[in-house]
Protein backbone atom coordinates (compact mmCIF):
# COMPACT_ATOMS: atom_id res chain seq x y z
CA UNK A 1 0.00 0.00 0.00
CA UNK A 2 1.26 3.07 -1.30
CA UNK A 3 0.03 6.72 -1.11
CA UNK A 4 2.08 7.96 -3.36
CA UNK A 5 2.51 5.44 -6.08
CA UNK A 6 0.83 6.10 -9.48
CA UNK A 7 -1.57 3.26 -9.63
CA UNK A 8 -4.67 3.55 -7.61
CA UNK A 9 -4.20 -0.15 -6.57
CA UNK A 10 -1.56 0.82 -4.34
CA UNK A 11 -3.63 2.29 -2.23
CA UNK A 12 -6.88 1.99 -0.19
CA UNK A 13 -9.32 5.06 -0.97
CA UNK A 14 -11.49 6.74 1.48
CA UNK A 15 -13.72 6.62 -1.08
CA UNK A 16 -13.03 2.99 -2.92
CA UNK A 17 -16.86 0.44 -2.63
CA UNK A 18 -16.32 -2.34 -0.72
CA UNK A 19 -15.96 -4.31 -3.70
CA UNK A 20 -13.08 -2.60 -4.99
CA UNK A 21 -11.49 -2.99 -1.13
CA UNK A 22 -11.70 -6.45 -1.49
CA UNK A 23 -10.25 -6.69 -4.73
CA UNK A 24 -7.53 -4.52 -3.70
CA UNK A 25 -6.98 -6.77 -0.59
CA UNK A 26 -6.64 -9.65 -2.55
CA UNK A 27 -4.00 -8.25 -4.86
CA UNK A 28 -1.60 -7.62 -2.41
CA UNK A 29 1.79 -8.90 -2.87
CA UNK A 30 1.94 -11.48 -0.20
CA UNK A 31 4.55 -14.88 -0.10
CA UNK A 32 4.25 -18.44 0.40
CA UNK A 33 6.04 -18.36 4.42
CA UNK A 34 3.61 -19.81 6.85
CA UNK A 35 2.36 -17.20 9.38
CA UNK A 36 2.56 -13.56 9.64
CA UNK A 37 5.16 -11.53 11.35
CA UNK A 38 5.80 -7.78 12.08
CA UNK A 39 9.88 -8.15 12.21
CA UNK A 40 11.15 -10.28 9.86
CA UNK A 41 13.21 -7.54 7.49
CA UNK A 42 12.92 -10.16 4.57
CA UNK A 43 8.38 -9.47 4.60
CA UNK A 44 8.13 -5.93 4.16
CA UNK A 45 4.69 -6.77 2.66
CA UNK A 46 3.88 -8.80 6.00
CA UNK A 47 4.77 -5.93 8.38
CA UNK A 48 3.18 -3.37 5.66
CA UNK A 49 -0.08 -5.06 5.92
CA UNK A 50 -0.20 -5.98 9.36
CA UNK A 51 0.73 -2.08 10.54
CA UNK A 52 -2.64 -1.08 8.35
CA UNK A 53 -4.68 -3.88 10.33
CA UNK A 54 -3.26 -2.34 13.63
CA UNK A 55 -3.85 1.17 12.95
CA UNK A 56 -7.34 0.76 11.69
CA UNK A 57 -8.50 -1.76 14.03
CA UNK A 58 -6.75 0.36 16.99
CA UNK A 59 -4.94 -2.89 18.59
CA UNK A 60 -1.40 -2.65 19.76
CA UNK A 61 1.32 -4.56 18.27
CA UNK A 62 1.11 -7.26 20.83
CA UNK A 63 -2.46 -8.17 20.10
CA UNK A 64 -2.13 -7.82 16.46
CA UNK A 65 0.87 -10.77 16.63
CA UNK A 66 -1.30 -13.07 19.18
CA UNK A 67 -4.51 -13.17 17.10
CA UNK A 68 -2.50 -12.76 13.52
CA UNK A 69 0.44 -15.13 13.69
CA UNK A 70 -0.94 -18.49 13.00
CA UNK A 71 -3.29 -17.18 10.17
CA UNK A 72 -2.48 -17.96 6.83
CA UNK A 73 -2.40 -14.94 3.86
CA UNK A 74 -6.19 -15.71 2.56
CA UNK A 75 -7.78 -15.54 6.01
CA UNK A 76 -5.94 -12.71 7.15
CA UNK A 77 -6.51 -10.80 3.90
CA UNK A 78 -10.29 -11.36 4.71
CA UNK A 79 -9.79 -10.28 8.00
CA UNK A 80 -7.83 -7.03 7.13
CA UNK A 81 -10.75 -6.58 4.29
CA UNK A 82 -13.45 -6.59 6.68
CA UNK A 83 -11.80 -4.25 9.28
CA UNK A 84 -11.18 -2.14 6.69
CA UNK A 85 -14.78 -2.27 5.03
CA UNK A 86 -15.77 -1.18 8.69
CA UNK A 87 -13.65 1.51 9.57
CA UNK A 88 -14.46 3.46 6.09
CA UNK A 89 -18.05 2.98 6.09
CA UNK A 90 -18.93 5.98 8.87
CA UNK A 91 -16.40 8.17 6.67
CA UNK A 92 -18.17 7.07 3.46
CA UNK A 93 -21.65 7.45 5.04
CA UNK A 94 -21.08 11.41 5.96
CA UNK A 95 -19.21 11.92 2.94
CA UNK A 96 -22.59 10.90 1.09
CA UNK A 97 -24.61 12.87 3.65
CA UNK A 98 -22.07 16.43 2.89
CA UNK A 99 -22.11 15.67 -0.61
CA UNK A 100 -25.96 15.63 -0.99
CA UNK A 101 -26.55 18.95 0.32
CA UNK A 102 -24.56 21.42 -1.65
CA UNK A 103 -26.58 24.55 0.45
CA UNK A 104 -24.71 22.75 3.80
CA UNK A 105 -21.50 22.71 2.15
CA UNK A 106 -21.68 26.02 0.82
CA UNK A 107 -22.15 27.57 4.17
CA UNK A 108 -19.11 25.48 5.36
CA UNK A 109 -16.79 27.35 3.08
CA UNK A 110 -18.49 30.45 3.36
CA UNK A 111 -18.12 30.46 7.16
CA UNK A 112 -14.28 29.07 6.59
CA UNK A 113 -13.97 31.69 4.31
CA UNK A 114 -14.78 34.71 7.30
CA UNK A 115 -12.79 32.87 9.23
CA UNK A 116 -9.89 32.64 7.25
CA UNK A 117 -10.08 36.54 5.87
CA UNK A 118 -10.47 37.38 9.52
CA UNK A 119 -7.19 36.05 9.96
CA UNK A 120 -5.52 37.32 6.75
CA UNK A 121 -6.54 41.32 7.66
CA UNK A 122 -5.12 40.62 11.25
CA UNK A 123 -2.09 39.35 10.01
CA UNK A 124 -1.75 42.26 7.24
CA UNK A 125 -2.24 45.27 9.96
CA UNK A 126 0.42 43.81 11.64
CA UNK A 127 2.76 43.54 8.39
CA UNK A 128 1.76 47.30 7.78
CA UNK A 129 1.90 48.81 11.05
CA UNK A 130 5.38 46.52 11.50
CA UNK A 131 6.69 48.32 8.04
CA UNK A 132 5.30 51.52 8.80
CA UNK A 133 2.61 51.63 5.95
CA UNK A 134 -0.70 53.11 6.07
CA UNK A 135 -3.70 51.02 5.41
CA UNK A 136 -6.12 52.33 2.61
Amino acid sequence: MSKSAPSDLSRINLLDPKDVIVNKIKRCKTDSLPGLEFDNPERPECKNLLSVYQIITGKTKEEVVSECQDMNWGTFKATLTDALIDHLQPIQVRYEEIMSDPGYLDSILLDGAGKASEIADATLNNVYQAMGFLRR
